[in-house]
Protein backbone atom coordinates (compact mmCIF):
# COMPACT_ATOMS: atom_id res chain seq x y z
CA UNK A 1 0.00 0.00 0.00
CA UNK A 2 2.59 2.33 0.54
CA UNK A 3 4.36 1.68 -2.39
CA UNK A 4 1.23 2.75 -4.29
CA UNK A 5 1.14 5.56 -2.69
CA UNK A 6 4.56 7.09 -3.04
CA UNK A 7 4.30 6.41 -6.97
CA UNK A 8 1.53 8.76 -7.03
CA UNK A 9 3.27 11.61 -4.79
CA UNK A 10 4.97 14.38 -6.55
CA UNK A 11 7.14 15.08 -2.90
CA UNK A 12 9.02 12.89 -1.00
CA UNK A 13 8.09 11.61 2.19
CA UNK A 14 10.77 13.31 3.93
CA UNK A 15 9.96 16.66 2.51
CA UNK A 16 6.26 16.50 3.06
CA UNK A 17 6.88 15.44 6.55
CA UNK A 18 8.96 18.81 7.15
CA UNK A 19 6.26 20.84 5.70
CA UNK A 20 3.13 18.92 6.96
CA UNK A 21 4.18 17.57 10.29
CA UNK A 22 0.80 17.68 12.48
CA UNK A 23 2.39 17.01 16.00
CA UNK A 24 5.10 19.73 15.28
CA UNK A 25 1.28 22.00 14.81
CA UNK A 26 -0.16 20.40 17.76
CA UNK A 27 2.94 21.43 19.72
CA UNK A 28 3.22 25.03 18.13
CA UNK A 29 -0.40 25.16 19.25
CA UNK A 30 0.22 24.44 22.81
CA UNK A 31 3.07 26.89 23.10
CA UNK A 32 1.17 29.91 21.68
CA UNK A 33 -2.01 28.69 23.77
CA UNK A 34 0.56 28.54 26.63
CA UNK A 35 2.31 31.54 26.03
CA UNK A 36 -1.70 33.15 25.90
CA UNK A 37 -2.11 31.83 29.52
CA UNK A 38 0.95 33.17 31.12
CA UNK A 39 -0.87 36.54 30.91
CA UNK A 40 -4.16 35.83 31.34
CA UNK A 41 -6.70 32.56 32.20
CA UNK A 42 -9.35 33.84 29.76
CA UNK A 43 -10.30 31.27 27.15
CA UNK A 44 -9.04 32.99 23.57
CA UNK A 45 -11.28 31.89 20.14
CA UNK A 46 -9.84 30.20 17.23
CA UNK A 47 -9.77 32.85 15.37
CA UNK A 48 -6.83 34.66 17.86
CA UNK A 49 -5.34 31.37 17.95
CA UNK A 50 -5.07 31.15 13.97
CA UNK A 51 -4.26 34.95 13.57
CA UNK A 52 -1.22 35.00 16.53
CA UNK A 53 -0.10 31.41 14.93
CA UNK A 54 -0.07 32.98 11.35
CA UNK A 55 1.73 36.31 12.60
CA UNK A 56 4.95 34.50 14.29
CA UNK A 57 4.87 31.10 12.01
CA UNK A 58 4.21 32.26 8.70
CA UNK A 59 6.16 35.55 9.47
CA UNK A 60 3.15 37.52 8.64
CA UNK A 61 3.85 40.16 11.55
CA UNK A 62 5.52 42.16 8.45
CA UNK A 63 2.08 42.85 7.52
CA UNK A 64 1.96 45.06 10.78
CA UNK A 65 4.91 46.63 10.11
CA UNK A 66 6.76 49.13 8.08
CA UNK A 67 7.98 46.90 5.71
CA UNK A 68 7.10 47.47 2.73
CA UNK A 69 6.11 43.65 1.44
CA UNK A 70 3.48 41.74 0.70
CA UNK A 71 4.04 38.13 2.24
CA UNK A 72 1.74 35.57 1.04
CA UNK A 73 -1.22 34.48 2.98
CA UNK A 74 -1.84 31.14 1.56
CA UNK A 75 -0.18 29.64 4.41
CA UNK A 76 -2.68 31.49 7.10
CA UNK A 77 -5.49 30.11 4.68
CA UNK A 78 -4.25 26.48 4.69
CA UNK A 79 -3.58 26.65 8.21
CA UNK A 80 -7.07 28.21 9.28
CA UNK A 81 -8.72 25.04 7.63
CA UNK A 82 -6.20 22.01 9.72
CA UNK A 83 -6.75 23.95 12.94
CA UNK A 84 -10.38 21.92 13.59
CA UNK A 85 -8.39 19.34 13.11
CA UNK A 86 -5.48 19.98 15.30
CA UNK A 87 -7.71 21.49 18.26
CA UNK A 88 -10.00 18.05 18.41
CA UNK A 89 -6.28 16.21 18.91
CA UNK A 90 -5.67 18.57 21.54
CA UNK A 91 -9.29 18.01 23.11
CA UNK A 92 -8.91 14.27 23.32
CA UNK A 93 -5.16 14.08 24.79
CA UNK A 94 -6.90 16.62 27.70
CA UNK A 95 -4.62 19.65 26.29
CA UNK A 96 -7.11 22.14 26.18
CA UNK A 97 -10.55 22.97 28.21
CA UNK A 98 -13.26 24.26 25.76
CA UNK A 99 -16.16 26.17 25.82
CA UNK A 100 -18.49 25.73 22.85
CA UNK A 101 -21.94 24.24 21.73
CA UNK A 102 -23.12 22.31 19.28
CA UNK A 103 -23.78 25.84 17.46
CA UNK A 104 -20.71 27.90 17.86
CA UNK A 105 -18.47 28.35 14.63
CA UNK A 106 -15.38 26.85 14.97
CA UNK A 107 -13.68 30.77 14.89
CA UNK A 108 -15.98 31.58 18.10
CA UNK A 109 -15.00 28.45 19.74
CA UNK A 110 -13.21 29.42 22.67
CA UNK A 111 -10.23 27.64 24.42
CA UNK A 112 -7.89 27.86 26.73
CA UNK A 113 -4.82 25.12 27.88
CA UNK A 114 -5.94 22.48 30.79
CA UNK A 115 -3.30 21.57 33.79
CA UNK A 116 -2.38 18.43 31.68
CA UNK A 117 -1.68 20.51 28.98
CA UNK A 118 0.47 22.97 31.05
CA UNK A 119 2.20 20.25 32.40
CA UNK A 120 2.62 18.28 29.38
CA UNK A 121 4.35 21.38 27.72
CA UNK A 122 6.35 22.24 30.58
CA UNK A 123 7.64 18.56 29.94
CA UNK A 124 8.61 18.83 26.52
CA UNK A 125 9.70 22.55 26.41
CA UNK A 126 12.86 23.12 24.38
CA UNK A 127 15.17 25.86 23.42
CA UNK A 128 12.68 25.78 20.39
CA UNK A 129 9.89 26.49 21.77
CA UNK A 130 11.08 28.62 24.38
CA UNK A 131 12.20 30.76 21.51
CA UNK A 132 8.85 30.26 19.86
CA UNK A 133 6.99 31.00 23.33
CA UNK A 134 9.48 34.46 23.11
CA UNK A 135 8.34 35.42 20.03
CA UNK A 136 4.40 34.70 20.50
CA UNK A 137 4.71 37.42 23.57
CA UNK A 138 6.47 39.82 21.55
CA UNK A 139 3.73 39.65 18.59
CA UNK A 140 1.37 39.84 21.35
CA UNK A 141 2.67 43.33 22.59
CA UNK A 142 3.38 44.31 19.00
CA UNK A 143 0.04 43.43 17.49
CA UNK A 144 -3.69 43.29 18.98
CA UNK A 145 -5.69 40.59 17.95
CA UNK A 146 -9.23 43.01 17.23
CA UNK A 147 -11.67 42.76 14.19
CA UNK A 148 -9.93 45.65 12.30
CA UNK A 149 -6.12 43.63 12.66
CA UNK A 150 -7.61 40.28 11.49
CA UNK A 151 -9.15 41.93 8.25
CA UNK A 152 -5.90 43.53 7.47
CA UNK A 153 -4.38 39.89 8.02
CA UNK A 154 -7.35 38.25 5.97
CA UNK A 155 -7.68 41.00 3.45
CA UNK A 156 -3.55 42.23 3.04
CA UNK A 157 -2.99 46.40 3.59
CA UNK A 158 -4.62 48.37 1.50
Amino acid sequence: MLNDRNEYLSVPISIELLFENEKLELMKVLCLIYSISLNSKRYAPISEIVFYFALVNFNLVKIFEDIKTTPSLNLFFRFQSRISIIIIYMENLKLLDLKANLSTKTDDIKIRISNSGKEFYKEHNSMFFQELQDKYISTFEKVNYNITNLKILKEGKS
